[in-house]
């Protein structure tokens, strides 16, 4: 269990920059669970992936590794390494080692202490897992791998240490529409295991159908903390803009609140085509039948 309790933290205190960043912010991930966070730039989604991995301290709140607070009372950080570990956007751009298996190995010699046969086996089985050509690409250097495969061999490197939460600044961020079903999959694979995961994402397309949970931020603070079908289906116009929903599933919501669906608004596309299909072949025939279909108005907001 990953929490993060009444956590608030400002930039530049007490400077004319002074920026508060998060603001009473709450939100706990049980083992194994996939939670997807987005919101607009700004909202404090990053600071938030650095206050759990236990690199930024923040100025208020608690964050608490099962149970254990991150810090101890003298103000020191308790070791986390081995238990969560982030990714932040672009993680290859911060490779540094001459050859993919130094820059692989590195956290495991240097962090764990570990040696030989122990780091080929844990990357070896990673590299496996994933489908990541290790043997052909280990005298290389990681500079010179395709964008696919240096996102891959960043999560290799992360997902050897084998921690109990992985935390995903953006994973799909500068990948082709192939790489990022790829990096998916992988990370669904990795998943199964157990493991607890917090994706941090604006487009939401890929992640929506699997996620246990999705919450919203906007100016520091949750705004939205459900179930991708509950997202999909809010009324709430506000939850709906700062998620910047699929195209996909803006469609399948106008056609239900217009009355031409009468299922649930979906994020599938092959359910969105058959309830688009059903709607224009309701509207022939109300043009046929020289009728026409009303949408319901929208009742104004009482004021106090």
């Amino acid at each position: 269990m990953l929490e993060a309790i009444n956590i608030s933290h400002t930039f530049s205190d007490s400077t004319p920059f002074s920026r508060q960043v998060l603001n009473g912010l709450e939100l706990k991930l049980a083992p194994g669970e996939v939670v997807l966070l987005t919101g607009p730039s700004g909202s404090g989604k990053t600071t938030l992936a650095r206050i759990l991995a236990g690199l930024v301290r923040p100025e208020r709140g608690t964050v608490r590794i099962n149970g254990e607070d991150l810090y101890n009372s003298d103000g020191r950080r308790l070791a986390t390494t081995d238990r969560v570990v982030v990714a932040f956007q672009y993680p290859e751009r911060q490779f540094f080692a001459n050859t993919v298996w130094d820059e692989l190995s590195w956290g495991l010699r240097v962090g764990y202490g570990m040696e030989g046969s122990e780091i080929s086996r844990r990357l070896s089985k990673i590299s496996e897992d994933i489908a990541f050509p290790l043997a052909q690409l280990a005298d290389r250097s990681p500079r010179s791998l395709s964008s696919g495969q240096q996102r891959k061999a960043a999560l290799v490197s992360l997902l050897a240490l084998e921690p109990q939460v992985l935390i995903l600044d953006e994973p799909l961020a500068g990948l082709n529409v192939r790489e990022r079903r790829r990096v998916v999959s992988l990370l669904q694979q990795w998943n199964r295991g157990n493991r607890t995961m917090l994706v941090i994402a604006h487009e939401l397309e890929l992640f929506l159908g699997w996620v246990g949970r999705v919450a919203v931020m906007a100016a520091g603070r949750l705004t939205f903390c459900g179930s991708p079908t509950e997202l999909c289906q809010t009324n709430d116009p506000v939850v709906r803009q700062t998620a910047s929903l699929p195209p996909m599933v803006e469609l399948s919501y106008y056609l239900k609140q217009c009355g031409f669906s009468k299922g649930p608004v979906s994020a599938d596309s092959a359910t969105v085509r058959r309830q688009l299909e059903e709607a224009l072949t309701q509207l022939r025939h109300n043009s046929e039948a020289g009728t026409k279909l009303i949408p319901p108005k929208k009742e104004k907001p009482s004021v106090l």
